[in-house]
């Protein structure tokens, strides 16, 4: 996740881990395995396991309530039902040298399974900023174990559904018919993702994009916008659409609907780099 102020983009990107296969045949990481998880952006301090939406004990390190504020920041709009794909919430310690200030990882190929790991550096932020980065990497687990993902599709077998692995009947497959065009995505470099100056390039010509980092793909467009949406931010004429194609599913509107009834909406008019 890349921190830009006064708007929280987050760099959500899949993570490359070595994985057993089980014994149905599914490539598996297990929820507790810090060494694996912790190769991609940096140890794992402590790792909280997930049982039917709530926190069930630690299973690696020790209790840390830096953690736990940004798992409470994750509850403030979700219920546990809708948390039940999440298997493990973590914090670790970024050595990786990249922007990563959180992650969503997938420990199955079925993705039935997410890990959410959360920098620790990152959660000392103030606490509205917590929030729009967990909302931003609950977009991530979304689109990943909704409806409509195709896990049987090969190219998605190393990383999350984000464009191409996915039917009209996901969120993510519906965002690309409607904000999406194959020629955008053929832009899109090996690792799905446009470089910054394409991206920058992008905004340039539309400026419906929530921040430039929504630009790179359509994961982290839908993941961006959900996160204005969700606080029922002021944002520019031009990034409305996406925010009134959200505003179409029920689900979608009662977790904007339990932040505005908690007092955590932010009405302000926010600054957008693609507007």
């Amino acid at each position: 996740m890349r921190l830009w102020l006064p708007v929280v983009v987050v760099v959500a990107m899949a993570v490359a881990l070595t994985a057993r296969v089980t014994s149905d045949g599914f490539l598996s990481i297990g929820r507790c395995d810090a060494d694996t998880l912790g190769r991609a952006y940096g140890p794992l301090t402590t790792i909280y396991e997930v049982e039917d939406g709530e926190l069930a004990g630690i299973c690696h390190g020790v209790d840390d309530p830096a953690v736990y504020r940004a798992w409470s920041a994750l509850t403030a709009f979700t219920t546990a039902s809708e948390r039940s794909t999440i298997a493990a919430f973590a914090g670790f310690t970024n050595t990786s040298g990249k922007d990563v200030i959180a992650y969503a990882a997938t420990l199955d190929l079925a993705q039935t399974e997410f890990l959410v790991g959360v920098d620790l550096e990152m959660v000392q932020l103030d606490l509205p900023i917590v929030r729009r980065v967990m909302v931003h990497e609950y977009a991530h687990v979304l689109t990943g174990t909704a409806q409509g993902a195709d896990r049987a599709e090969p190219q998605c077998a190393s990383r999350e559904n984000r464009y191409g692995c996915v039917t009209t009947s996901n969120y993510l497959g519906l965002w690309v018919d409607q904000f999406w065009d194959q020629d955008e995505l053929a832009a899109l470099d090996t690792n799905g993702y446009r470089s910054a100056s394409e991206a920058n390039r992008r905004c340039s010509q539309d400026p419906g994009f929530p921040s430039t980092y929504g630009a790179t793909n359509p994961s982290e467009d839908f993941a961006d916008s959900l996160v204005f949406f969700m606080f029922s931010n002021e944002v520019a004429p031009a990034v409305r659409p996406r925010l009134q194609f959200l505003s179409t599913f029920p689900e979608l509107v009662q977790m904007r609907n339990r932040i505005a009834a908690a007092g955590l909406a932010d009405t302000r008019r926010y600054v957008h780099s693609c507007a």
